[in-house]
């Protein structure tokens, strides 16, 4: 059987044929191929005795045959046809076969080749040939378009070919995968899943991509549909695609079929970019273009498959399709269909840790700490956790600062570290080195594990090579600098400082302060020479003389000796009183502003000195930086770095222009626009610290902590002095994993409690998680922590399931425990992929050590949603409470025959009631309606009358037995596994048929008592019947004595092999000795079986006495009996292998059904053969349609389709039932009408023969009689001596 399941596999991956043309003998049907250049009506035509494609007068220059195919998921692709060469085809001209963008098949050929004139014409250079074309290829494409042509220049009429026979044979991808390549195992390609598919069938919309630029209508390149296309798409069009909600994923993979319409240049592409960044650029001109257009245009066209895998983690995404043409859609222009998009869920070695994953190192290395994803020891490491090494074996050291293990050789009774040979590495200011790898730096600088270098400690007042300084004057972060007013230094020590200032022996500049030998009126004065005289003063001979004289008018009557018109008393140019309403300021005469009066100097006044508002000083005024401002109104636009709000020009922090009051924008150092010092910054300018506080260092303008410094920062969470690891605090001051760290310094190696959970079952439209933790733990708040726990499903709306979490063992309060926690998940929505489940613990527990939760989210894939809705649930149960009376009715008249002397069907009913409620044990998910439909099969076990026993017993423990765990459908369940719970059953149906046999011999005794009772005397009749009855009892007692047992064996066959079979395959604990017992009693039982199957195999020997018919017809029950036995085992032995286990089931169920029909066994009559064949006959059916069910085949049914056939296994189980009541109802009339007719047929004859005896014979009839029952009656008539009677 296993060898057959394999081959059907195997059959699976092979080629196949998947489409075929044109292999008739005489063509009719085009088949849809489309025809360039000729009239697709009239391409057929006969050459020679077959009827071809083309040929002469038809197939020549400029004709080409094309085909669109739909494809299912492949990876190789095979393709052969007849070829048909005729007439005079020169040396140079060549027959091509395109297939998509590719020139898969180019040959020569020429009419030498040809043998002789099959149908071209007759003459010199005109032979024709034929040849058998076949080639294959790689192909993964969802469809194709294969394009027949010829490099031909002259009519068909000098120069043709033809075809036939074409066929196209596909190399198909593993069972459930919907993409692969060759190299692809099945468990690889079904990693993958596509999450949208577009445009793929010849009817498709647009829903979900914005077309910009383009027609969203559907386009026809020659007969095949696309988005955009000929004339429609082409320069600044673009398709976007935006995806959301995808499945957990690492990587992506995008496939699509792209149409390079017309004449594209070498400087035009086509593109792809995933959240803008581009993942596809082509130029499509470069590529085989087809010999002639296909979508109505001029130019040559293609068609292009494009396949591409790329990393992707995001679970949206952006897809845009674009390009780079530059001329009108009618000169180029382009279309798309068959859009898959595919995405591959986690697999160990692609570096990311996901679920089932402990680490991903990338590699399946041994000894590097993680092997195969999960966490293993070092080379030498006792122990380890995580992968890091925390100690050694005997005979290696422990390297604490790489937590590495190296063998230590002793030679000569010294010990050598066996260091293997390293290449030499140098790194500037590392101390340590290993394999090219900085582990410690010297003093003075720290290690950036990120660039694996040693970067300066800035501020440490130890100068590295590449400080100039550090910690002395004119040292600004390790560089010299200047100091203040100095034009040229070096060393940070001033040469050379700027004007008027002189260098000091402190290294500082100072300003120069000289004596002025200039008058006081002189304004500008340089080396006690005036350039330049204050107002009224005039410069003569570097001398500043008054220009005006004494208040008399000016000598050179100069502007400067006058005052403002507005002066009444006027002296040497200065005004000492005004006229009014003005005032003397500083001697000159002005208005007053604020006064609400305008004045001749003034052009306006609102009264206030508030700034910006239209009028300021009496002067219009705009805002600040206004260009143009007219009458207090700004009428320009802003500035360079201000913007026109609210008729108001402002800055907007944030657009990278510092303008008007802002300082900076954001970079570092920089807040909203204003400087802003780092924290733990002790000096800071312009953003920029100069110096931190103690205990921090400045890099790049962040005070950080000084790690290893012994001192603990509110940055450190440990500090312990040095850098090393492993020693519970890591080089950057960081608490280790699994250490806990005491006051920042005292590390403890304590291992951490971590969150478990894990899946337990789907059971009806429930789903169960067990959330657990590895070390007992507690919690320091008095919130229940079930409150604590987030629980949702990721990429679904939380109105569409409900999470109840039930509480197994609760979190207390500074007590630990082993806390335990389910959750039952609901989700009221079919979905077409696995759900992901999200666990966020939202407050930590910590262990007796008070060693905190190392992860505090999980994540947990769920099985796909068994939902059905109310309608649904109610038929579902009229189809279990229908199913429910019929076993019931059928159970009721069954017995009825029985007691009338049909006990066959009795127990050929129990039978078949027996095997239909072992189905339910076929390890498919079933839809939620057969489940409830499966709950009416419960009716027929005798476990649920003792389990209702036991409810009602305070002492029930005769009735209870230890509960052993079961697997998968058992464990759904609840079935015990132990084998005493199930034998029970058993115990009771052959103590009640032995309390059935004692009670009726007991019966039979008691009538005998009453034979020959004396107080029974007086009733003859009575003692007649009597007798009568004891003669029926103890006659029916002596033909059913093996019978029944027999038939109760047989009956209790299904539950004994059962129980037998499921205690040997389930786990057990060896240290009690019951577990021995039960495991010995299951092997009696099966040894019991194969004895019965032995003993009737020894039957054989009688083969030669009977015909081959009637041999096999007696050997019933060995059939019976085995098919019982194989059903089992395969129930529950292949209970992890669904596929396996369905297909060996319904190969039973055939074999059986056959074995059936040929034998008809010798006790049966029609109407129990017809009931047998229907119930094997139901039993087939339904294991067949199984497959349905199939984890493998989720993806392409959905959950209704499911539903759907559920109903239709329903119907054929139901069916068969009422099919039996109504054969019963048949069989009881029938047995009751023929006991009818003989019981008048007996009295009848017994009236016939008194009426017909003589009188001489009567009496000497009845004196007989008298004599041979005189022990009796005259007993009764007459009482005797030896039995006095007693008072």
């Amino acid at each position: 059987m296993f060898w057959l399941t394999t081959i059907l596999f195997k059959i699976s991956y092979q080629q196949i044929l998947f489409y075929s043309a044109f292999t008739d003998t005489t063509l009719t049907d085009i088949d849809n191929w489309s025809f360039i250049g000729t009239d697709p009506l009239n391409v057929f035509q006969f050459c020679g005795a077959d009827s071809i494609v083309g040929g002469f007068q038809k197939f020549g220059v400029g004709i080409a045959a094309t085909k669109f195919l739909l494809l299912d998921p492949h990876y190789k692709m095979k393709i052969s046809f007849t070829l048909f060469i005729i007439d005079t085809w020169d040396p140079n001209e060549y027959y091509h076969v395109y297939v998509d963008e590719n020139l898969e098949f180019h040959q020569t050929y020429n009419f030498y080749e040809g043998q002789a004139q099959i149908c071209g014409q007759i003459g010199n250079h005109r032979h024709d040939s034929i040849h058998e074309i076949s080639f294959e290829f790689q192909h993964t494409g969802a469809t194709t378009f294969i394009e027949l042509t010829s490099t031909l220049d002259q009519d068909s009429f000098d120069e043709s070919w033809g075809y036939r026979n074409f066929r196209l044979f596909l190399y198909l991808c593993p069972t459930g995968c919907l993409t692969c390549s060759q190299s692809n195992s099945q468990a690889e390609c079904q990693t993958w899943i596509i999450v949208a598919s577009f445009y793929i069938d010849n009817v498709f919309t647009t829903d979900g991509w914005n077309i910009l630029n383009g027609d969203l209508t559907k386009q026809q390149c020659s007969m095949i549909p696309s988005i955009c296309g000929y004339g429609v798409c082409g320069k600044n069009t673009k398709l976007i695609l935006t995806l959301v909600s995808l499945p957990f994923h690492t990587r992506m993979k995008i496939k699509f079929k792209y149409l390079k319409i017309d004449g594209w240049d070498n400087n035009d592409y086509s593109i792809l970019q995933i959240n803008q960044n581009i993942k596809w650029k082509q130029s499509l001109s470069e590529l085989d273009q087809y010999l002639y257009g296909i979508c109505g245009g001029s130019q040559k066209d293609i068609f292009v498959n494009v396949e591409l895998t790329f990393p992707h983690l995001f679970t949206s995404t952006q897809i845009i399709i674009s390009n780079t043409l530059d001329q009108n859609h009618n000169i180029e222009s382009f279309g798309v269909r068959d859009i898959q998009i595919f995405v591959q869920q986690s697999i160990c070695g692609d570096t990311i840790v996901q679920e089932y994953e402990e680490c991903d190192d990338g590699n399946m290395d041994p000894f590097d700490g993680c092997f195969n994803c999960l966490y293993s020891c070092i080379d030498g490491c006792s122990l380890c956790h995580q992968g890091t090494c925390l100690g050694c074996y005997s005979g290696w050291q422990y390297l604490r600062y790489a937590s590495i293990c190296q063998r230590v050789i002793e030679v000569e009774y010294i010990k050598l570290i066996d260091i293997f040979i390293q290449p030499f590495c140098y790194i500037e200011g590392c101390s340590d080195c290993v394999n090219g790898i900085c582990i410690l730096c010297q003093n003075g600088y720290y290690l950036n594990l990120e660039y694996n270098i040693c970067q300066s400690i800035c501020g440490d007042n130890l100068i590295t090579i590449n400080e100039e300084c550090d910690g002395v004057l004119n040292c600004n972060q390790c560089k010299f600098n200047c100091p203040n007013y100095c034009n040229q230094c070096e060393f940070g020590i001033c040469l050379l400082c700027q004007q008027d200032y002189i260098l000091q022996n402190n290294n500082q500049c100072i300003k120069y302060e000289m004596v002025s030998l200039c008058q006081s009126q002189c304004e500008i004065c340089v080396d006690s020479v005036c350039y330049k005289c204050q107002y009224g003063q005039q410069l003569v001979l570097g001398q500043c003389l008054e220009i005006c004289r004494n208040n008399i008018l000016a000598m050179y009557s100069l502007d400067e000796c006058i005052c403002n018109p507005y002066c009444s008393d006027c002296r040497f140019g200065f005004c000492y009183q005004c006229n009014k309403p003005y005032f003397l300021i500083n001697n000159i005469c002005e208005s007053k502003c604020g006064d609400l009066i305008i004045q001749e100097d003034e052009e306006c006044d609102d009264g206030n000195e508030i700034e910006f508002d239209g009028c300021y000083n009496c002067q219009f005024s705009c805002f600040l930086d206004c260009q143009e401002c007219q009458y207090g109104k700004c009428i320009d636009s802003c500035q360079y770095g201000y913007y026109f709000i609210n008729n108001e020009c402002k800055t907007i922090c944030g657009d990278q222009i510092i303008a008007g009051n802002e300082e900076c924008e954001d970079n570092d150092g920089c807040y909203q626009c204003q400087y802003s010092c780092p924290i733990n910054c002790n000096d800071c300018q312009s953003g920029q610290c100069q110096t931190c506080n103690p205990g921090f260092i400045l890099i790049n303008n962040m005070c950080t902590s000084i790690c290893g410094d012994g001192i603990l920062s509110n940055l450190e969470q440990c500090d312990d002095g040095n850098q090393n690891d492993g020693d519970g605090c890591t080089f950057n001051c960081l608490i280790e994993i699994n250490w806990i760290c005491k006051l920042g310094r005292d590390c403890n190696y304590v291992k951490y409690p971590t969150l478990i959970t894990e899946y337990l079952m789907q059971k009806n439209q429930y789903q169960y998680v067990n959330i657990a933790f590895s070390q007992p733990v507690l919690k320091q708040s008095n919130i229940h922590y079930f409150e604590n726990i987030k629980a949702s499903i990721m990429d679904l709306n939380e109105t569409l399931f409900n999470i109840t979490i039930m509480e197994v063992q609760p979190a207390l309060i500074n007590q630990v425990s082993e806390v335990q926690y389910i959750l039952q998940i609901e989700i009221f929505k079919n979905l077409d992929y696995y759900p992901i489940l999200e666990i966020i613990l939202t407050e930590q527990l910590y262990n007796n050590n008070l060693a905190p939760l190392i992860y505090m989210k999980e994540y947990l894939q769920l099985k796909q949603s068994n939902y059905i809705n109310q309608e649904q649930i109610q038929m579902a149960t009229t189809f279990q409470y229908i199913n429910e009376i019929s076993i019931k009715s059928l159970c009721l008249l069954s017995i009825l025959p029985m007691l009338l002397g049909n006990a066959l069907s009795f127990w050929f009913i129990l039978d078949a009631l027996q095997e239909q409620s072992y189905l339910k044990y076929i390890n498919v998910l079933y839809p939620q309606t057969l489940i409830i439909y499966f709950q009416s099969s419960q009716v027929i076990s005798v476990n649920e009358i003792l389990d209702i026993i036991s409810q009602y017993k305070n002492q029930g423990r005769l009735l209870k037995f230890p509960y052993l765990q079961a697997y998968e459908k058992f464990e759904f369940y609840e079935v015990n596994a132990d084998i005493a719970e199930g034998f029970r059953a058993e115990i009771i149906v052959f103590a009640t048929l032995y309390l059935v046999y004692i009670g009726t011999l007991f019966f039979v005794k008691i009538l005998s008592k009453l034979e020959s009772s004396e107080f029974l005397s007086e009733w003859p009749k009575l003692v007649r019947y009597i007798q009568k009855m004891k003669r029926k009892v103890y006659k029916k007692v002596k033909e059913t004595k093996m019978y029944a047992l027999k038939n109760t064996l047989r009956a209790c066959a299904w539950d004994l092999i059962f129980m037998s079979l499921l205690e040997l395959n389930t786990d057990h604990d060896f240290t009690y000795s019951r577990t021995w017992i039960c495991i010995l009693i299951a092997i009696l039982i099966l040894v019991i079986t194969i004895i019965l199957l032995l003993n009737q195999v020894s039957g054989l020997k009688s083969w030669q006495k009977q015909n081959f018919n009637q041999f096999w017809s007696y050997k019933r029950d060995i059939f019976q009996v085995t098919k019982k036995f194989l059903i089992l085992y395969i129930l529950i032995f292949y209970q992890y292998e669904q596929e396996l286990q369905t297909l060996i089931l319904t190969l039973i169920n055939v074999f059986y059904l056959i074995y059936t029909i040929n034998f008809k066994y010798v006790d049966y009559d029609n109407l129990e053969y017809t009931k047998a064949i229907v119930m094997e006959t139901s039993t087939t059916i339904f294991t067949a349609s199984t497959f349905f069910n199939w984890n493998i085949l989720s993806s392409y049914l959905l959950y209704t389709q499911k539903i759907t056939i559920s109903w239709l296994q329903m119907s054929v189980l139901l069916s068969v039932l009422i099919f039996f009541i109504f054969i019963e109802l048949y069989n009881t009339y029938s047995i009751v009408k023929q006991k009818i007719i003989i019981s008048r047929t007996k009295s009848n004859l017994k009236l016939q023969e008194i009426q017909n005896v003589d009188p001489n014979i009567k009496l000497q009839n009845s004196k007989i009689f008298q004599k041979n029952n005189k022990t009796i009656f005259q007993r009764a008539q007459y009482p005797s001596m030896q039995y006095p009677r007693k008072f």
